[in-house]
Formats: structure tokens, C-alpha cells, sequence
């Protein structure tokens, strides 16, 4: 084999793109390569150390093929000249044309991507059936265009040793890999060695002749025609319902069959009950349901362990066997009557096995004929979950209890199938989802109304209040109820430990916050339990709680030379203020004097505000004309210079609590994407003379920092006290609960989470019995990766390792406070960090483990908060207790009352956005960077996609950005893939993103970095949404993608892509 890798034919060298070009493809086309390509074919073909091959087969062989294609391709770009002419020759020779179409740049073949995108979804969508019902060895001969002669070996040798349905799910995985057009390919294999099965998949494409000639339907009697009749027109339902899919506007017609007549005869297609030959069906295995194709799953050695590991789980949890306590059996009783309710019980006291009680009862005990009146068709549940890592752990549950008996199908906002939800309805009985995606829906008229669903279940119902995407469903419900038409709402079941009282102060205040919330879910019944209360005390356990003070405001070297450094700033800031406005005199005048203290933080953010906003032209009579050098000077430096000081005020909050190190590293961090430290392209400096003193500002304060965290190494007295607080508490806990425990560490930023990981781990003094812990972060999805997020995939990992015992203590910020399930938890601290009421509640319910603590470590003002939510709680339990004992027709009249007031409201919310939109200024306007005030886009050049995106079509705008693409690919969302962020090329501050749309590259701007200019007035102001921008913006035409084409390149790239970006780009 090393011999193949001994020369590359000259030709090839000479043909097609430049090294620089294929290198530049390679990397953009990672994500592909990590989906797709298997190592194995290939590596000995390439010139690569033999440790290093080792290392890569070794990943293979543990089931890692992904992370082994990205380590090869890493190492193939390590020395591109020597090495990226083999690897190019290796993937023509094993036919990887998923990367060799696109450097050959061959012409797109929109008809074949239409079809593979349309046969794609239908094989998903089908292939845990349909490997029932192919014997590989039949086709894969025909099959040689995809795959080559070593594949169809392996094939057969896997149908002869394990059985068809593995040897199926393999040549599944292998097209899939070699050719992105596989499914157009296969689907043409299928029709000439299996045309029955292929008429019943695509009924539109086979010939009625050539079906009606096929042996097995001529030897059939005449009922036996009648059934096959019946087969195809449930086939033909859902096999049109796919092929008439637009990816941007999708609408699927009624069909007249029922969805159990549909399934009933999509069941009798594919498992006929003497068809095919008997050892098709000699392995059982269960199939999934979800769109998550295991069958095409990366990971070929686990994947069949998987498969029969998940048929254990499913057979030794019993989905009739859920065992209900009577306490639980109390909390569902509201619920099983058909009654809306809201369930509040403790963390830990088994609410989703409620949910799981209720959802079963719902689907088979409650009279079929009710379901006819709710909706045409057998009833249909969705359980809705606020975060990824939460949908993922129910959507786990719910498959252990019922994937036997019911279709279940689980999306999440980085699921690309949450596009077709509307189109899956129909053939799933439990939807597990994120709110947004159904809202999205709904608001995109794909799914008409809450009454496609019977029963609704709402998870951390506590959040359906204002501005939450669950609060936006409920109200369309209570519009579609107000209307009263003959159609029946579906149930409302909500799930909390705790309602929480908002801003109440007194128990009826209390009272009115919690009837809001049952008017919001439309559930004028509370379930909590009262009958068994004590085996609600015996069986949940409650964790011992603790206090311990922490130092507030440390005196030591550090935090005076923080303080030092932003005095210096102050000073300058009022030296070269000569701008004569009066707001920001005012605010120089005002300026707090505790450094270290949230209102001085506000301050910094005013002061940054009315810099972006000050006049910065000269006047000529009423107008401002020109610009006037020095104001902008004076204006960008005011700007630069509350940006530091406001990161200076952050840096001395989390000096309290971590190293000095971590000081420096958040610092560092925060000014390297600053404007103070860049360069011009060539090497000109764009310093204007301010910030080279806040260079040298900073310079110093770092070396100082530095000094003294060398100290610290050597000298107790510079420790963090604080530190020593947490970890002697740690110790404690680990000698007194053993070294098997696991804890949980509570923080409020994302910069001290990263901190406290890295000090656990790596820091010199730390016990060893602490590093044993093998510290991770846990973080939410909602940042950038720049910024400290997590990916969805990350925050799986953590979760497992940490219920499996690999990582026994994780430093988390609040987006692991609710709902998720840890059962091994027995330490919660929090670390100088509370919420409201409901985080109390939430964080102390971590703790699951009998026997748990949970600890709260902070200074007196996090103390006396803490306290205060412990009054909170009292008076929301006081108020559950009081509504409970109203008479029912009582509490049913504030419910309307509140309800006919949330319309109202709504109604006139409406109407004024509809004037504004009405209202909007035809005015010129040009966007400038708030921070060095050059040019960004004019007004024309604006556009916006998907009603969302504002985009710039001008054809120099690249001449103003640079661009750094995403470390990791994003997975494409509402038809857009985001692929980098973009800076300003003067100043370096951030702009916004870039993203493909319909194959074309767009620049999409956030609002918030841009100060607006009216092109009559020359009048600035300052926007944080697009939504408040006063002036028209057209949307994007068929023109504008004319425009674009001329200087920007269609990508036929379809890497996935798991971006999150905040709303400020509008993907929330």
C-alpha cells in the first residue's frame, strides 16, 4: 500500500486549482470531511509518520472515526506541499466526490439537488423500516457507481456474519459518505431490482404498467390488489407530502385519509405479512424515530452495541410499569380528568414520571372518540423544553418508556429538520421540542393553530410570562380561545418546582403574580400535594443547607493598581473632553466613586452611549456638514475609554473571587479584540493618541499583576481568601461524603467559570484530592465561542462524564440551575452568586442524592439576598395555599379577568406595531461604526433576508471588514449557515456575521455596534434592535442576488453547522 503513495502524475499537478486554492477549499470544508470521509481508505496512501498514522487508526478503531478524519486533514494541511497532492489523489481514488465536485468546480445539477434533497428526507424518515425490508447482497452490485468493489465486499461479508439489517444500515453509511447525490442514485437502483418497494416509496415516479407487470402483484387475487391500492395511497400521502417540499416556504395540503388510516397502511407496506424472503426479519431491532438517522451514525463500532443496548434499556423499563407513588398519583389526578393544571412539587419528587403517567393515560386510556372532535386523527402530544441539554434528557426519557409503542420525534433550534415539523405530524404520536420551534411555526402560518396537538406540556412552566417564547404560544392560545369557534384547545399541563412571585412585597401581591401565571397557561388548577405530604418528605430527599462568609472588597496590591489604572483613565478622559456637550459633562461630574460597584459599571455604559451619540461635524447655519477631525477624535477616545474602564470595573468583581491570574487572562482577553491594539493592514497603526496611553496604561498595570501572581506562588499573604474558603469547604465535603461524591460549583459569569476550572485543575497549591475531581465547565449555548459558549455536543459530554464519574465537579453557570437530572449530585456550592426566588429553589434541588448539602459561599450582600429569596419562597408557598382553598368559581373569575386584560394589552401592542411599520421614514441614512466612526453601509445598500437579517449588497463593502471564520462549523438554521464573524478593518471592533443564504455569501450587520446617521439632519442616534430603527429597508430580490454574484461566490458546500448566535442577528 506505501508504494501507491510513492509519486503523484504530473498532470494532475498542473490541472485545476492553485496549492494555495485547494488548501483554502480543505480547510473551509472540515466539517464535510468530518461527517464523511473514513480514514481507513486513504491514510496509506499519504506520506504521514508512522506514530502518526497510528494514532489516527487508533481513534477509528475506538469508534472516533469523526475526530480521526479531523486529525488527518489537520495533519495534511501541517505540510501542504508534500502532502495535499496525495490526498487529493487518494479521494478521487476511493470516489470521495462530496469535496471532489467542488474542486473540480463541476456545474451544479439543480434537478439532482432537488431530488436528493426530496428522497433524502423520505429515506430518513423511513430507513429504520426500510432496512427490514432490503437485502443488500440484491443490489449492491448495481450500487458500483457510489460505492467500489471493497465496500461491496465488506457488505456481504457483514450480511453473512451479523444478518441484511446490519449489512443494510453499512450500505447506508457507505453512500452516504462517497456521494452527496446517493440517495437520487440509490432511489434508481431500487427502481430497477425492487420496483414494488420503490413504487410505494415514490408513487409519482413508477409507471402504473410497469408495477402492474410485476410478477409478485400478477400472481396477487383481487383483494390482495384492493390492499396494495389502499398500500400505495398511504405510500403516495407521505411520499407527495416530501417531494413537494421548499426549503423556504413549505405548506403541505390536507390529505382525505386519516393519519391512522396512513400509518396503518405505511406499516402494512413495509411489514406485509408473508412478504419477502424469511431471513429479512431474522434480526429484530428496534427503530428510532426521532430524524436522528442512526443508521447513518459516524461512529460504526458502537453503533450496533448501541442499538442493542438501547433494546435492553427499552425492554427492562417496562413503558406500562411507571409505578406512580400515591403522592405523584396526587399531583396527576388534575391532569388525568382532563382538567388544565399546573404541577408544583419539589426538585427531585419525580415530576417528568408524572408527566410520563399523564402522557400515557392521554394517549390510551381517555375515550378515542374525544380525540375525534379535537382534532381529525389519532391525538397527538408535544412536550415542550426551554434548553437543548433539557429536550435531549426528556426526549431519552420519553423513548425508555414508550419507543416501543409510540412515534417519537425530538428537535432542537440546531436541528435542521425543525424546518419540517409541519410536515411530520402526521406521523408521530410525541414531539419533544423547544418552544421557539413551534412558535416559528405557527408564526410562519406552516402549522395553523395549538390544535393540531391534544395535549400540551410545558416544562419550567414558571417562565410562560412576559417576552418567554412559551408566553408567546399561550397567548396565540388564548386568542384562538377567545374566539370560541366549535374547535377544541388542546390540554395545558405545566411543570415547576417553583412559581416564583416576580416583584411581590406582600402575600395578596403574591397572589396576584401566581393567578397571572395560571392565566397565562389558561390552568385555573394547582396540583401540589396535600394528601401525602410525608411520603412526599420520606422519599424527596431535602439537602442540609449551609453558610459561610467570604472576604467583600479585598485591600490588597492587586486591586489598588486596578484602581490605579482607572483613575488614570479618569483623569485623561476629563483632560481631553473639549467637546462642549453638555451630556457628557454632566456624566464626568457625576461620576460614582466606588470603583468596584454596579452603579459605577452603569456609569461606564452611559458614558459609551453618549460618546457614539455626540455631533461630530461642523455647522453651517442649522445643518451639520462635513466632519469635523477633531470632534471624532474626541468622541472615538471618550468612546474606547468607558469601554476600559467598564471592563476594568468587571475585572475587580471577579478579583474578589479568583487569582490574580485569572485577572490578567480576563483582561488580556477583553482588549485583544479592542481597537486599541490593532494594526493596519502593511502595518500602520490605527492608535489615535488616547489609546496608545491605554496601551501603556495597560502594559504596566499587566506587568504588575504578573509580579504579584508570582508572589503569590511563593507567599500565603497574596492568596485569594476567598479561594481558600472554597476549597477548604470542598475538602470538608469529600471527607465527609467520600471521595465518590459529586458536587456542582454555581457561578455568575462565564469569565469565573472558566477561571475556577482552570484553578482547580492546574493551580500548584490545590489538593490533590480537589485535581482528582477532574474539573469541567459547563456554560450555555447562547454565546459565541469567543465568548466563553458551549456547543450542544460539549455540554452532552460534560453531563456524561459527570453522571458517569469521569468528572466529578463541574463549575456551571446558570443554565444547569433547572431541570436537569443528576441524580449522583450530593454537593451544590454557590459561589458568591444567587438568583431570585426560583433559583434558590432550583440550585439546592441539585442536589439529588439522599444526604446532599448545599452550601452558599458569599459576602453580606449576597447573604442578605439570599435571605430575602428565603422570604420569597415562604410567601409564594403562603399564596399556593390560599388560592388552593378559593372556591373554584372565584379563582376561574380572576383567571378571565386576567386573561381579557393579556388580550387587551396584546391588542393594542399590535396596533402599535402596526403603525410603526406603517410609519416607517422612506429617509436616506447611513450606518457608521460607533467606535472610529467610518463608514459602514449607506441605505441603499440594506436589505433584509427571512425579515430578520439585515444584509449589505454593495459590492465594496468587503474593502471595510475582515472576516475570521468559525473554529468549528455551524449547522444551517431557517436556510442559513453562518461561517464567520466580521470586524471593522479600521478599528477592529465587531460588526456582525457572515453567512450563506441560498448559496450565496451575505454580510449581516448587528445594529448595536453602529451609530445611525439621517442623511437630511445628519442627526446620529443609537439603536440596540433593528425593530426601533425609524426608516424602511427593502427586502432582498431577485436583483440584489445579481449584484452579489458579480463579486461573491456560490458555495455548494452542506456542512452542518451549530451556530447561536444572540438575538441581535435574529436567530433566537
Amino acid at each position: 500500500m506505501a508504494a501507491a503513495a510513492a509519486a503523484v502524475p504530473e498532470d494532475l499537478k498542473k490541472k485545476g486549482p492553485t496549492l494555495e486554492d485547494q488548501v483554502f477549499m480543505i480547510e473551509i470544508m472540515m466539517d464535510t470531511f468530518e461527517k464523511y470521509l473514513d480514514p481507513s481508505l486513504i491514510i496509506d496512501k499519504i506520506k504521514l509518520p508512522e506514530d502518526l498514522k497510528e494514532e489516527i487508526e487508533g481513534l477509528q478503531n475506538y469508534g472516533k472515526r469523526s475526530k480521526a478524519a479531523k486529525k488527518l486533514v489537520k495533519a495534511i494541511l501541517k505540510d501542504p506541499q508534500e502532502r495535499v497532492p496525495f490526498f487529493l489523489l487518494a479521494l478521487r481514488e476511493v470516489g470521495f466526490k462530496h469535496f471532489i465536485n467542488i474542486l473540480d468546480d463541476r456545474a451544479e445539477n439543480k434537478d439532482m439537488d432537488r431530488a436528493s434533497e426530496k428522497y433524502d428526507l423520505l429515506l430518513k424518515l423511513l430507513q429504520g423500516d426500510l432496512v427490514k425490508k432490503i437485502i443488500p447482497s440484491e443490489i449492491v452490485m448495481d450500487l458500483v457507481p457510489i460505492l467500489n468493489s471493497g465496500d461491496e465486499e465488506e457488505i456481504n461479508a457483514i450480511e453473512d456474519r451479523r444478518g441484511a439489517n446490519h449489512a443494510c444500515r453499512h450500505m447506508f453509511r457507505c453512500m452516504r459518505r462517497k456521494d452527496p447525490h446517493w440517495p437520487v442514485k440509490f432511489m434508481d437502483v431500487l427502481h430497477n431490482n425492487n420496483p414494488r418497494l420503490h413504487a410505494k416509496l415514490d408513487p409519482e415516479r413508477h409507471d402504473d404498467n410497469e408495477s402492474c407487470s410485476d410478477d409478485d402483484d400478477n400472481d396477487d387475487g383481487g383483494d390482495d390488489d384492493d390492499d396494495d391500492s389502499s398500500i400505495a395511497t398511504g405510500a403516495e400521502s407521505l411520499a407527495s407530502s416530501v417531494s413537494q417540499t421548499n426549503p423556504k416556504d413549505v405548506y403541505v395540503a390536507p390529505v382525505e385519509m386519516s393519519r391512522e388510516d396512513r400509518l396503518r397502511d405505511l406499516e402494512s407496506m413495509l411489514h406485509p405479512p408473508s412478504d419477502g424472503p424469511p431471513h429479512s426479519h431474522a434480526t429484530s431491532e428496534p427503530s428510532n424515530h426521532d430524524g436522528s438517522a442512526p443508521e447513518f451514525s459516524d461512529e460504526e463500532k458502537q453503533d450496533d452495541e448501541d442499538d442493542e443496548k438501547d433494546s435492553a434499556d427499552t425492554a427492562k423499563d417496562d413503558p406500562l410499569d411507571l409505578n406512580l407513588r400515591r403522592y405523584q398519583l396526587e399531583l396527576a389526578e388534575n391532569a388525568v380528568k382532563r382538567r388544565n393544571t399546573i404541577i408544583c412539587a419539589p426538585t427531585g419528587s419525580g415530576k417528568t414520571r408524572v408527566a410520563l403517567y399523564i402522557v400515557k393515560d392521554h394517549l390510551e386510556k381517555q375515550d378515542e372518540a374525544e380525540a375525534d372532535v379535537l382534532v381529525p386523527g389519532k391525538k397527538r402530544v408535544v412536550f415542550l423544553a426551554r434548553t437543548v441539554p433539557l429536550v435531549n434528557q426528556q426526549y431519552g426519557t420519553f423513548q425508555r418508556f414508550f419507543g416501543q409503542d409510540y412515534r417519537i420525534f425530538k428537535l432542537s433550534g440546531e436541528d435542521e429538520s425543525s424546518m419540517y415539523l409541519h410536515q411530520l405530524l402526521d406521523l408521530y404520536d410525541i414531539f419533544v421540542m423547544t418552544p421557539q420551534i413551534l412558535e416559528n411555526q405557527l408564526r410562519d402560518a406552516k402549522i395553523k393553530s395549538l390544535s393540531v396537538f391534544s395535549l400540551i406540556v410545558l416544562d419550567e412552566c414558571h417562565h410562560t410570562r412576559k417576552g418567554e417564547p412559551y408566553n408567546k404560544l399561550m397567548i396565540r392560545y388564548l386568542k384562538q380561545k377567545s374566539k370560541k369557534k366549535s374547535i377544541r384547545l388542546p390540554q395545558i399541563v405545566g411543570l415547576t418546582a417553583s412559581l416564583g412571585v416576580e416583584k411581590a412585597t406582600v402575600d395578596e401581591e403574591a397572589i396576584d403574580s401566581i393567578l397571572k401565571l395560571c392565566a397565562n397557561m389558561d390552568a385555573p388548577y394547582l396540583s401540589t400535594v396535600q394528601t401525602h405530604i410525608e411520603e412526599l418528605k420520606e422519599k424527596v430527599p431535602v439537602p442540609n443547607e449551609k453558610t459561610y462568609p467570604l472576604t467583600e472588597d479585598r485591600k490588597d496590591p492587586a486591586r489598588k493598581e486596578l484602581e490605579n489604572a482607572m483613575e488614570k483613565i479618569e483623569d485623561l478622559m476629563i483632560e481631553i473632553n473639549d467637546l462642549n456637550d453638555k451630556a457628557i459633562d454632566n456624566l464626568l461630574m457625576k461620576r460614582p466613586s466606588n470603583r468596584n460597584s454596579q452603579p459605577y459599571g452603569q456609569w461606564a455604559v452611559q458614558m459609551k452611549n453618549e460618546s457614539r451619540l455626540v455631533h461630530t461635524g461642523r455647522r453651517d447655519g442649522l445643518f451639520t456638514v462635513d466632519v469635523d477631525p477633531k470632534r471624532a477624535e474626541m468622541a472615538r477616545s471618550l468612546f474606547v475609554m468607558a469601554d476600559h474602564i467598564f471592563k476594568y470595573n468587571a475585572a475587580l468583581e471577579i478579583h474578589d473571587i479568583v487569582r490574580i491570574k485569572d485577572v490578567v487572562d480576563y483582561l488580556q482577553k477583553e482588549f485583544s479584540h479592542g481597537c486599541h491594539s490593532t494594526q493596519l493592514p502593511g502595518g500602520g497603526s490605527v492608535h489615535v493618541p488616547c489609546e496608545e496611553k491605554l496601551d501603556e496604561i495597560f502594559s504596566g498595570l499587566k506587568k504588575k499583576l504578573i509580579r504579584y501572581e508570582q508572589k503569590r506562588r511563593d507567599d500565603p499573604k497574596y492568596d485569594n481568601p476567598n479561594l481558600k474558603v472554597l476549597a477548604k469547604t470542598l475538602t470538608e465535603m469529600l471527607d465527609s461524603k467520600g471521595s465518590d461524591s459529586r458536587a456542582i460549583i454555581f457561578v455568575r459569569t462565564r469569565a469565573t467559570c472558566y477561571a475556577l476550572t482552570n484553578w482547580l485543575n492546574e493551580d500548584d497549591k490545590i489538593d490533590p484530592q480537589l485535581k482528582d475531581l477532574k474539573a469541567m465547565a459547563f456554560t450555555g449555548a447562547g454565546a459565541n465561542e469567543e465568548e466563553g459558549g458551549m456547543t450542544q455536543n460539549e455540554q452532552d459530554k460534560v453531563i456524561s462524564k459527570f453522571k458517569s464519574g469521569q468528572v466529578k465537579l463541574i463549575v456551571a453557570t446558570s443554565v444547569a440551575e433547572e431541570g436537569l437530572d443528576i441524580p449522583e449530585c450530593n454537593i451544590v456550592v454557590k459561589y458568591n452568586h444567587v438568583g431570585n426566588e426560583i433559583t434558590t429553589l432550583q440550585t439546592r434541588g441539585r442536589s439529588r442524592k439522599a444526604g446532599g448539602t448545599s452550601i452558599l459561599l458569599g459576602g453580606s450582600k449576597v447573604q442578605q439576598k439570599e435571605m430575602l429569596n428565603v422570604a420569597r419562597a415562604g410567601m409564594m408557598q403562603r399564596a399556593i395555599t390560599t388560592i388552593r382553598g378559593m372556591p373554584m368559581d372565584r379563582v376561574k373569575r380572576r383567571i378571565d379577568n386576567n386573561q381579557a386584560e393579556t388580550l387587551a394589552k396584546e391588542a393594542i401592542q399590535e396596533e402599535v406595531r402596526r403603525h410603526q411599520t406603517r410609519q416607517k421614514l422612506d429617509t436616506k441614512f447611513t450606518l457608521m461604526c460607533a467606535c472610529c466612526r467610518k463608514l459602514c453601509a449607506h441605505s441603499k445598500d440594506l436589505r433584509i433576508i427571512n425579515g430578520s437579517q439585515h444584509v449589505v449588497i454593495s459590492r465594496d463593502f468587503e474593502d471595510r471588514i475582515n472576516t475570521h471564520q468559525f473554529r468549528n462549523q455551524k449547522k444551517p438554521f431557517d436556510g442559513i449557515t453562518m461561517t464567520g464573524s466580521m470586524q471593522c478593518r479600521n478599528c477592529h471592533k465587531p460588526w456582525g456575521v457572515k453567512f450563506i443564504y441560498q448559496g450565496v455569501a451575505f454580510p449581516s450587520l448587528g445594529i448595536k455596534y453602529f451609530i445611525v446617521i439621517n442623511e437630511e439632519t445628519k442627526q446620529p442616534q443609537y439603536y440596540k434592535k433593528w425593530l426601533e430603527l425609524p426608516y424602511q429597508i427593502q427586502d432582498i430580490s431577485a436583483e440584489d442576488f445579481k449584484t452579489l454574484l458579480g463579486t461573491e461566490n456560490v458555495s455548494s458546500s452542506d456542512e452542518d453547522d451549530d451556530y447561536d448566535e444572540d438575538d441581535e442577528f435574529g436567530l433566537c
